[in-house]
């Protein structure tokens, strides 16, 4: 039997994961694993809140910086790669923290999934596609939404991801698989950030300002003038599809501005499906006080 050992921050965005696990990755000399879908994209730093040089200095960070715009993660290659990552510290005495948004990268680790492999099928592909261009991506989500019961909270109106799930579904293979690998097992300490919904909006909206004043818009112009696809996996990520809108000329600032809050806080309604708070596995921290209660309950888990 396989026993890893972890400890996993969790919480809905905005709410300060990245900078707990930094403060808590340098007080206890923890590496950190990114489990964000976003942050694995080279050259997508700002509107990923991918965490600094500087701070990415002061804690070793992995799964960060591994894909050009134009390439796919999928979770069966995340959870290899990451497996490999957590096996390798821990031969070396140390226990990565876990941290990020994307709900199955998380759960996959720490429940031991084993996803099936749904090899792409460039025709099939295609034909969505095609449909997405005649019909438009709202119409496309609707027909499908209908045929297949998709989950209205998935981030649905990125081509990419809509077009994987549908070849998912097709496939026979329904939401994530919970097929669990064998002779493997996590030890895993799970602290969640517990935050009031209307102090996370405020948060999100902040944040987003935060974004735009810091260049987010300017990093878009950038990337477009440096070659990447307007239509690449990375760009329909959520805020940057909307940004491309604004430059195109299909909305102003004001609108792009409450459209990407709008999908942000869809993504954090999103998050509070995979990170309920009647799971009795995480130990829930105060927003508030969220350093000095996590610092606490890893020290006395760490002297077991």
């Amino acid at each position: 039997m396989i026993n890893h050992k972890v400890i996993s921050i969790l919480g809905p965005t905005a709410s300060g994961k990245s900078e707990i696990s930094i403060k808590l990755g340098e007080k206890f000399d923890l590496p950190i694993i990114n489990c964000d879908s976003k942050l694995l994209y080279k050259d997508f730093d700002i509107g990923t809140a991918k965490p600094t040089k500087s701070q990415q200095n002061l804690v070793k960070h992995y799964m960060i910086d591994l894909l050009k715009s134009n390439e796919q993660s999928n979770l069966s290659w995340f959870l290899d790669k990451s497996r490999k990552i957590i096996s390798e510290l821990n031969h070396q005495n140390q226990i990565p923290i876990l941290t990020g948004g994307t709900g199955q990268y998380l759960w996959g680790i720490l429940e031991g999934w084993d996803p099936p492999n749904v090899t792409p099928d460039k025709e099939f592909r295609a034909r969505i596609n095609l449909e997405i261009k005649n019909l438009g991506i709202k119409k496309v989500v609707k027909n499908y939404s209908e045929k297949y019961n998709l989950d209205s909270q998935l981030d649905l109106e990125n081509p990419i991801r809509l077009i994987r799930i549908i070849e998912r579904i097709d496939a026979g293979v329904y939401g994530d698989s919970k097929s669990k690998l064998k002779n493997y097992k996590i030890n895993s300490l799970i602290i969640g950030i517990k935050i009031d919904r209307d102090i996370n909006d405020k948060l999100i909206k902040d944040r987003v300002k935060h974004m735009l004043n810091e260049g987010w818009i300017e990093e878009v112009e950038n990337l477009l003038d440096s070659g990447i696809n307007p239509k690449s996996a990375a760009m329909m990520s959520i805020g940057y599809r909307d940004i491309l809108e604004f430059i195109n000329g299909e909305s102003d600032r004001e609108e792009m501005e409450e459209k990407i809050y709008i999908s942000t806080r869809k993504l954090m309604r999103h998050q509070d499906n995979w990170f309920k708070k009647s799971d009795k596995r995480i130990k829930w921290v105060n927003f508030e006080n969220s350093f000095e209660e996590a610092e606490i309950i890893i020290s006395e888990w760490l002297k077991k």
